[in-house]
C-alpha cells in the first residue's frame, strides 16, 4: 500500500500546486491520471485470474519502471489502459495478444508483464529498421494543432536493443518477434488474436495491420492503436468502401477519433476500434428508439 499512496499522492500533491498556480490543464491531468492507476486496481479487473490488489499494485511499479527505463513514443498510462483491457479479457477467451511497431520496447515490456499473468503469447511484429517510406505525405493533427513528415527509419529500435530492454524490464520467454514489414509477416501470424496494439504512424501500414489482424480478433475484441491524431489513419476505420472490398464488412469506426479516448486535459493519442457482431439479431432494444413492432405512443 506504501507504493499506492506514493503514486497518488505525488499526482494529488502536483494537483494541488497546479491548481493553486492557476494551471487547472495540470491539475485535471494529475486528477485523470490517479483515476487510470484506480481502474486498474479496481477489484473486478483481473478477477477471474485472481489477482489482489497488491499484484496489480506491483505491476504499476514495474510498468512505471519500464517506461522510465527505455525511451518511449507512449505515456505509461497508455500501458495501464491497455492492461485494463487484457486483463478483464476471460481466460476462456482463447488468443494471443499483438503488438504493431514497438520502437525501443518500452510498451513491449509492459504487455509482456501483463502477457505472462495471464498466460497469453505476446507477439512483437516490427522491421525493427524504422519506419518504410512515406512519400513525402504530409501528416495532419488537426485537433493538435499540428502537421508534419515522416521519414525512413525513424522510431527505429533494433531487435537485440528490444530484446536486451525486455529482459531487464519485462518478461522475454513470452514474446515472439516477428521481424519484417507488415504487408510480409503478418499474413502467416497464426490467429486468434484477445487484442491487438498498433502504434504504425502510417496509413499504409495500418491498412495492412487491419487486413491481416482484424479478421483473425476475437469476437468482442478491441484493436487498440496510438494514432488517433492523425485524421488520415482514423479515416480509415470509417472507409466503408474499403472495408467492404477488402474484409466483406462493414466499417466499424474508431473510438477517439482525431481527439483519443478522455484521458487527457491536453491530448491522447490512444483510441480503439470495438469488434462487434455485424448484425442486428445481436443487438439489444432501447427504449430511445422505435421498432416497426412497437404500437405508436407506446
Amino acid at each position: 500500500m506504501a507504493i499506492l499512496r506514493r503514486i497518488l499522492a505525488g499526482a494529488r500533491v502536483r494537483m494541488t500546486r497546479t491548481m493553486y498556480r492557476g494551471n487547472m490543464s495540470a491539475a485535471v491531468a494529475d486528477a485523470l491520471q490517479e483515476r487510470i492507476v484506480l481502474d486498474f486496481l479496481d477489484g473486478h479487473v483481473g478477477a477471474d485470474y485472481g489477482m489482489s490488489r497488491s499484484e496489480k499494485l506491483d505491476m504499476v511499479r514495474r510498468i512505471k519502471l519500464a517506461q522510465s527505463s527505455i525511451e518511449s513514443a507512449t505515456h505509461w498510462t497508455y500501458h495501464l489502459i491497455l492492461g485494463t483491457q487484457i486483463l478483464s479479457i476471460p481466460p476462456a477467451i482463447e488468443g494471443a495478444v499483438v503488438e504493431c511497431g514497438c520502437f525501443k520496447g518500452a510498451s513491449t515490456a509492459s504487455l509482456s508483464i501483463l502477457c505472462e499473468r495471464v498466460g497469453r503469447t505476446l507477439y512483437v511484429c516490427d522491421s525493427f529498421e524504422g519506419l518504410p517510406e512515406d512519400d513525402g505525405t504530409l501528416h495532419r493533427y488537426p485537433h493538435f494543432k499540428a502537421h508534419g513528415f515522416y521519414e525512413k527509419g525513424m522510431y527505429a529500435g533494433a531487435l537485440e536493443e528490444v530484446k536486451g530492454n525486455i529482459r531487464g524490464h519485462g518478461v522475454l520467454d513470452v514474446c515472439e518477434f516477428v521481424k519484417g514489414f507488415f504487408c510480409d509477416t503478418l499474413p502467416s501470424l497464426d490467429g486468434p488474436f484477445a487484442l491487438v496494439f498498433a502504434d504504425v504512424d502510417l496509413a499504409s501500414s495500418m491498412r495492412d495491420c487491419i487486413i491481416y489482424l482484424w479478421p483473425k480478433l476475437e469476437d468482442n475484441g478491441y484493436f487498440y492503436t496510438d494514432d488517433s491524431g492523425d485524421m488520415e489513419l482514423v479515416r480509415l476505420w470509417f472507409d466503408e468502401a474499403w472495408w467492404q472490398e477488402h474484409l466483406g464488412c462493414n466499417a466499424p469506426g474508431y473510438v477517439g477519433s482525431g481527439c483519443g479516448l478522455p484521458i487527457s486535459a491536453d491530448r491522447c493519442t490512444l483510441g480503439y476500434a470495438h469488434k462487434v457482431a455485424d448484425s442486428s439479431a445481436s443487438y439489444a432494444r432501447v427504449p430511445w428508439l422505435r421498432y416497426p413492432d412497437t404500437p405508436k405512443g407506446d
